[in-house]
C-alpha cells in the first residue's frame, strides 16, 4: 500500500514538459521557411559537385608530403 501512495505523490508533483519550456523551445505552429532563389540554389555545393574522395585525399597527402619535404630540407634533415 505504501508503494502506491508514494508513487501517486511522485506523479502528482511532476509537471508536464510543455509547461516548463519557453515558446522558442517548443513552438506551437511549425516555422515557415523562406523560398530559396535560383541564385541560392545554384550556389549550394553538393557531393556531386565535388571530385572523387580518393582524389581529394590523394591531393591532401601530396600537399602534406611536399610541405614536410620542404621543412626537412630547411632544417637540414635532408641534404639535396
Amino acid at each position: 500500500m505504501k508503494f502506491q501512495e508514494t508513487q501517486n505523490k511522485i506523479t502528482e508533483n511532476n509537471v508536464p514538459l510543455p509547461e516548463n519550456t519557453p515558446n522558442e523551445m517548443n513552438p506551437q505552429e511549425p516555422d515557415k521557411s523562406e523560398q530559396m532563389t535560383q541564385v541560392q540554389r545554384d550556389s549550394v555545393i553538393t557531393n556531386q559537385d565535388l571530385p572523387d574522395p580518393r582524389v581529394r585525399y590523394g591531393f591532401t597527402l601530396v600537399i602534406l608530403a611536399t610541405l614536410l619535404f620542404v621543412i626537412a630540407i630547411y632544417y637540414g634533415i635532408i641534404n639535396p
